[in-house]
C-alpha cells in the first residue's frame, strides 16, 4: 500500500538511523590520531616518575642504605684528662696530670654483622617501595579502564539519543496525519530525558576517575584525561595455575622483600650470638711529670702506660632474650612467606576463573545476544513499516539492543580490570608479556 508523503519521510528517517554503521551512531571515529589518545603506558611511566608518595618510599630506602657505614664503623675513642692541683710525688718525680686515650673494639664480626643488617634493611625497603609502585600502577589501570567504560557508554548514549530524536520526529509525523499516537511521542521524549540524566551521572563518574588519575600522577588538573581511549584486551594466559604461581614467585617484589628479610633475620641471629662475646678496649696513658722539686733519685721524665680493658657481658638473661627474639622474628618471616604463597595460589585461581567466566559472557554477547537483538530490531522495524506492530514495540527493540551493548561494555571493562588484577598478582606489566616467555 502507498503511504502518505509525510509518513514516507518518517520511515526514511527511521531506516537511516537504524541502519547507520556504529561509528555514525554517535561514536567517535576509530581513526583518531595516536598522539591524541590517552595511552596507559605513558600514564604508568608518569606515575613512577611523579608520584610523591612513591618518591618518599624510595627516599626511605636510600636513607636506610646510608646506615650501613654508620653502624659498621668503630665507636669514637674516648679521651680523659686528669689534672692534680696538688702534685703527687712519685718515684719519677712530681706528677701533675694524666692524658689518656681509649678505643673500644667490639668482638670481631659484630660490626660487620651490624652493617649487613642495615644494608639488608635498605634492600627490604627498596622492594617494599617497588611493591607500592605496583599497587599504584594497579590503581592507575583501574581508573584508566573506568574512564574507558564511561567513554564507551557515553558514545552509546549519544547514538541512542540521536536515534530517539529521529523516532520522536517520525512519531510526531505519524501523529499529525492521524496514524500514530501521542503516547509514542511522549515515550520517546521520556526515554531521551532519562538518558540525559544518565549522561549527567556518567559525566560525574568520569570526572571522579580523572581526578583519581590526576592524584596518582601528581597533576594539578584532570582535564588532560578527557582524551579518547582505545583498548585491546590481552588474551587469557595459556599457562596452567602451577606455572603462573611460579611466575608470581619469580616476579613479585613481595617475595624478594621476604627473601631479603629472611637473610636479615639470619644475620640478626648471628649477631645475637656474638653479643655473648666480650668487647675489648685499648688505651694509652701519658703521665706529665714535673722537673723541679724532685728527690735526688728521680729522673723527672714523663711516663707512658699501655692498657687493655675487657667489657664482660654478664647480663646473660638479657642476651638470651635478644637471641630468642631474633629466632622468633625469623619464624615470623617464614610464616609471612607461607601466607604469601597461599595468597598467591588462591588469588590466581580466583582471577583465572573470573576471566574465563567474563570471556564466556563476552562471547555470548558477541555471538548470540547482540546479533539476535539486531535481528529482532530489523524484524520489528519491518513489521512497524507495514503496520503490523506499534511504535512502542520498535522502541523496546531499540532499547534492548542499547541495553545489550551497554552490558557488553560493562563486561568488557570488568574483563580489563580483572586482567589488571591478574597482572598485579603475577607481578608482570601485561599478560601479553607472558606469551613471549
Amino acid at each position: 500500500m502507498l503511504l502518505p508523503r509525510s509518513m514516507g519521510a518518517a520511515f526514511t528517517i527511521l531506516l537511516a538511523l537504524l541502519f547507520l554503521p556504529p561509528n555514525a551512531r554517535g561514536q567517535q571515529p576509530a581513526g583518531a590520531p595516536a598522539d591524541t589518545l590517552l595511552q596507559l603506558g605513558d600514564l604508568l611511566a608518569e606515575m613512577r616518575s611523579n608520584n610523591p608518595s612513591l618518591r618518599a618510599s624510595r627516599l626511605e630506602a636510600d636513607a636506610l642504605a646510608l646506615q650501613g657505614r654508620q653502624v659498621s664503623a668503630l665507636p669514637d675513642p674516648s679521651v680523659m684528662i686528669g689534672y692534680q692541683p696538688f702534685p703527687l710525688l712519685t718515684a719519677r718525680g712530681t706528677q701533675r696530670s694524666q692524658w689518656r686515650v681509649e678505643q673500644m673494639i667490639p668482638y670481631p664480626g659484630k660490626l660487620g654483622l651490624q652493617g649487613d643488617i642495615a644494608d639488608l634493611s635498605a634492600v627490604v625497603a627498596g622492594f617494599e617501595a617497588e611493591t607500592y609502585a605496583e599497587d599504584l600502577g594497579f590503581q592507575v589501570k583501574q581508573a584508566y579502564y573506568e574512564l574507558y567504560r564511561i567513554q564507551q557508554q557515553q558514545k552509546l548514549i549519544l547514538g541512542f539519543q540521536e536515534r530517539l530524536q529521529g523516532f520522536e520526529g517520525a512519531a510526531a509525523t505519524q501523529y499529525e496525519v492521524g496514524t500514530g499516537m501521542q503516547q509514542a511521542i511522549l515515550k520517546a521524549q521520556l526515554e531521551r530525558n532519562t538518558l540525559s540524566q544518565v549522561t549527567l551521572d556518567l559525566a560525574e563518574r568520569r570526572r571522579t576517575a580523572a581526578e583519581t588519575l590526576a592524584h596518582l600522577l601528581n597533576r594539578p588538573s584532570s582535564s588532560a584525561f578527557m582524551a579518547d581511549i582505545r583498548v585491546a584486551a590481552p588474551p587469557l594466559p595459556t599457562f596452567d595455575e602451577a606455572a603462573l604461581l611460579a611466575i608470581a614467585f619469580n616476579q613479585r617484589p613481595e617475595v624478594d622483600a621476604l627473601e631479603a628479610a629472611t637473610e636479615r633475620a639470619d644475620v640478626q641471629i648471628a649477631l645475637a650470638r656474638k653479643q655473648f662475646m666480650p668487647d675489648f678496649g685499648f688505651n694509652v696513658t701519658y703521665f706529665d711529670i714535673g722537673r723541679f722539686d724532685v728527690p735526688p733519685t728521680a729522673t723527672g721524665r714523663d711516663a707512658l702506660a699501655l692498657g687493655v680493658s675487657i667489657k664482660i657481658p654478664l647480663q646473660r638473661d638479657r642476651l638470651r632474650a635478644r637471641l630468642e627474639e631474633a629466632r622468633v622474628r625469623r619464624n615470623q618471616v617464614e610464616a609471612r612467606r607461607e601466607a604469601l604463597g597461599r595468597s598467591f595460589q588462591t588469588q590466581i585461581a580466583d582471577l583465572l576463573s573470573r576471566l574465563r567466566e567474563e570471556e564466556n559472557q563476552l562471547s555470548l554477547y558477541q555471538e548470540a545476544l547482540i546479533p539476535q537483538a539486531e535481528t529482532t530490531l530489523q524484524s520489528t522495524l519491518s513489521a512497524y513499516s507495514t503496520g503490523r506492530t506499534d511504535f512502542l514495540d520498535l522502541l523496546d527493540a531499540e532499547r534492548m539492543l542499547f541495553s545489550l551493548h551497554t552490558g557488553y561494555e560493562n563486561t568488557f571493562t570488568r574483563y580489563l580490570k580483572t586482567t589488571a588484577a591478574l597482572e598485579r598478582a603475577l607481578g608482570v606489566p601485561s599478560l601479553a608479556d607472558l606469551e613471549t616467555r
